[in-house]
C-alpha cells in the first residue's frame, strides 16, 4: 500500500487545498469545430504547496469532482505516432487531458510534447527514466525525480506543472516528503484502465467506461505510448459522451521550479542536442500574461475564475487562497524539429 499523508486523511473532504474552478465558459478556450464535442466542462486550478496528494487509489483527502466528471490522464510519453493520434483524438472533441511525461521520452521527442502544450493540455511529470523509486536510494530516487523535472520542461521549451506520478504508482516516505517540499502535486488515480496489460482496445472502453458507471466519477489513467490505446482513445471519447460524463482538466496554479544543478545535468546528457525552439529566432516567442483572465491563442476567456475555499479546518502550512490566475503561453511555431537518430538514443538507452 502506497504511503498515505496523515494530514491528507484526516478529512475526507477538500480541506487545506486551494482551488480555483472555472466557468465552463472559461474551460472552452477555444472555439470548437465539432458542435456535439465531448469538450471540457470546467477547469479546476490547484495549488501545489505542501505537496497535496489526488486519486482515491492511494490519496483519500482531496474530492473535488462532482456526479459524472472525468479527469484523463496519460502516462509514459511522448511517443511518435501514439502521442500524435491521442492528441487528434482529443482536439477532434475539444476536450483536454494531463500527461505525465517520461524525461528521457521529453527529449527525444520535444516537439510531440511541445504540440502537447500547444493544445492547451497540462504536462506533468514521471521521472527520468520511469525507474520503480522503492528500489532506488534516497538520493537516487530524488535523482530520478528531479532529472525528469528538469528533462521535461527544457523539452517543452516553456512552462510545465509541478504535477507528478510515480511510476507503478509506488512512492515511499521519503520521496513523498521530497515531492512536499518541493511543493510538487502527487497523482495516483481512481480508474486504472491497465491498457498496459491487456493491450486490447475494446477491452480498455469497456474496462473504462465499466469502473466509471461503478464509481460515478474518477480520474482515469491509461498510457500514450501503447498503440492499442491511440486506436482506443476516439471511441472512449465517444463512449464517454454517450454515458453522460464530462471532461474537467485540472491545470496548477503555479508552474514548476527545477533545480539548477538538475538542468545543468541534463545539459550534459542531451550531448549537445539544441533547446527547444532555439532553431527559431527569439522574437517568434509570444508571451501573454494576463492577471484575472487568461488569453490562450488569441481567445480571451469570458470572466475570471471564481475563487472557492474548499470546506474543512486548514492547518498552519495549509496555502493560501490563490486571488488571481497567470496564464504564460508559448508560441507553437518555434515546435524544434530533431533528426530520428537523435531522437533514438533517449528511449533505447
Amino acid at each position: 500500500m502506497l504511503f498515505d499523508r496523515v494530514a491528507l486523511l484526516a478529512s475526507g473532504l477538500v480541506s487545506g487545498v486551494a482551488l480555483i474552478c472555472a466557468s465552463s465558459a472559461e474551460a472552452q478556450q477555444k472555439p470548437c469545430a465539432n458542435p456535439n464535442a465531448l469538450g471540457v466542462s470546467r477547469v479546476v486550478e490547484i495549488d501545489t504547496t505542501s505537496g497535496p496528494g489526488f486519486g482515491f487509489e492511494h490519496y483519500k483527502a482531496y474530492d473535488f469532482l462532482e456526479p459524472k466528471e472525468v479527469v484523463l490522464t496519460f502516462d509514459d510519453g511522448p511517443q511518435k505516432f501514439h502521442t500524435e493520434a491521442v492528441l487528434k483524438a482529443l482536439a477532434d472533441q475539444c476536450t483536454k487531458a494531463i500527461f505525465f511525461s517520461i524525461g528521457k521520452m521529453a527529449l527525444g521527442y520535444p516537439e510531440i510534447l511541445r504540440k502537447v502544450a500547444a493544445d492547451g493540455h497540462t504536462i506533468g511529470t514521471h521521472t527520468w527514466s520511469h525507474a520503480m523509486l522503492r528500489k532506488k536510494t534516497a538520493a537516487e530516487a530524488v535523482d530520478e525525480i528531479e532529472r525528469g523535472m528538469s528533462a521535461v520542461k527544457r523539452a517543452v521549451g516553456g512552462p510545465i506543472a509541478p504535477f507528478f506520478r510515480f511510476p507503478g504508482l509506488q512512492d515511499s516516505p521519503d520521496t513523498v516528503a521530497h515531492l512536499q517540499s518541493r511543493n510538487v502535486a502527487m497523482f495516483s488515480t481512481d480508474i486504472d484502465s491497465f491498457d498496459f496489460k491487456f493491450r486490447n482496445t475494446e477491452h480498455t472502453i469497456k474496462t473504462v467506461i465499466d469502473k466509471l458507471e461503478k464509481r460515478g466519477k474518477g480520474m482515469v489513467l491509461m498510457h500514450d505510448m501503447q498503440p492499442t490505446t491511440a486506436k482506443a482513445v476516439p471511441m472512449l471519447l465517444a463512449a464517454l459522451k454517450d454515458h453522460g460524463f464530462k471532461i474537467v482538466q485540472m491545470k496548477p496554479k503555479s508552474e514548476l521550479k527545477t533545480l539548477p544543478e538538475f538542468d545543468t545535468a541534463i545539459e550534459s546528457s542531451v550531448k549537445g542536442l539544441p533547446m527547444a525552439g532555439a532553431e527559431r529566432p527569439t522574437s517568434a516567442v509570444v508571451r501573454t500574461v494576463i492577471e484575472g483572465q487568461s488569453k490562450l491563442g488569441g481567445v480571451t476567456a469570458a470572466a475570471a475564475p471564481t475563487v472557492v475555499t474548499p470546506p474543512g479546518v486548514a492547518s498552519e502550512t495549509a496555502p493560501k487562497t490563490p486571488v488571481e490566475q497567470r496564464t504564460v503561453v508559448a508560441d507553437p511555431s518555434e515546435t524544434p524539429q530533431l533528426a530520428p537518430r537523435q531522437r533514438k538514443w533517449f528511449w533505447q538507452n
